[in-house]
C-alpha cells in the first residue's frame, strides 16, 4: 500500500512539474516525439533501413505455409529456383489486393508457357479467416507467412505488392506495377529467357 502511494505521489509531482514548466510551444513536444518515432523507420517493430533486402540481393530462404493443397506443409522460395518467381503480397482482408486477383490470374494465363512462377503469400495470420471460401475460387500457388520475418526484411508496409526474383533466386525489383497495369506483362516479356 506505501508503496502505491509513493509512485502515485512521484508520478504527480513528475507530471506537475511537466505542465508547470510547459510553453504553448513545447507542451506537445513529448506527445509529437512519441508519435514521430513510431512511424518513422526507427520506431516501433522498424527494421534499420541496412537490414532491408535491395534489388541485387540473395533472396533469403523464408519458411512459409503452403495453403494450396491444404496440407499446411513448409515450403520456401528456394524451392522455385530455376525460374522467374513473381511474388504477389495480399491479405483477405485487403480489397485493392482482391480486386488485383482477376488481373493476375489472366497474367498467369497468358505466360503459363514461359519460365515463370507465380506465387501470392498472404500476410493474413489465420488461415480460417479466408481458407475456405476464398481459397476455393483462387488457383495457382497459395501461401502464407509464418511470422512478420518477411514483411520487415522487404519493407513491406502497403499491399499489394509484387516482387520478382530471377532465377536464381535474386531480387530483381522490390516494387513491380500491378497486374491490372499493363506495364508488368510487358516487363515480364523483356525478361532474359523468359
Amino acid at each position: 500500500m506505501l508503496k502505491a502511494i509513493i509512485i502515485t505521489a512521484v508520478s504527480t509531482m513528475l507530471f506537475s512539474g511537466y505542465v508547470k514548466n510547459a510553453t504553448p510551444q513545447n507542451r506537445n513536444e513529448p506527445v509529437k516525439t512519441s508519435l514521430q518515432s513510431a512511424a518513422t523507420p526507427t520506431g516501433f517493430n522498424a527494421v534499420p533501413d541496412s537490414t532491408l533486402l535491395k534489388a541485387g540481393d540473395k533472396c533469403p530462404d523464408f519458411v512459409f505455409r503452403d495453403t494450396s493443397g491444404y496440407d499446411g506443409r513448409n515450403v520456401k522460395l528456394s524451392d522455385l529456383k530455376g525460374k522467374y518467381v513473381l511474388i504477389d503480397v495480399w491479405a483477405s482482408w485487403c480489397a485493392p489486393c482482391r480486386a488485383q486477383y482477376p488481373y493476375l490470374v489472366s497474367l498467369e494465363e497468358k505466360m503459363k508457357n514461359k519460365q515463370i512462377t507465380f506465387v501470392s503469400i498472404s500476410i493474413d495470420t489465420r488461415v480460417f479467416r479466408w481458407k475456405t471460401p476464398m481459397l476455393d475460387k483462387m488457383g495457382g500457388i497459395q501461401w502464407m507467412v509464418r511470422d512478420e520475418t518477411f514483411e520487415r526484411a522487404f519493407g513491406i508496409n502497403a499491399i499489394p505488392r509484387f516482387i520478382l526474383l530471377d532465377k536464381t533466386g535474386s531480387i530483381l525489383n522490390l516494387k513491380m506495377p500491378l497486374p491490372s497495369h499493363p506495364e508488368l506483362e510487358q516487363e515480364l516479356n523483356k525478361l532474359q529467357g523468359i
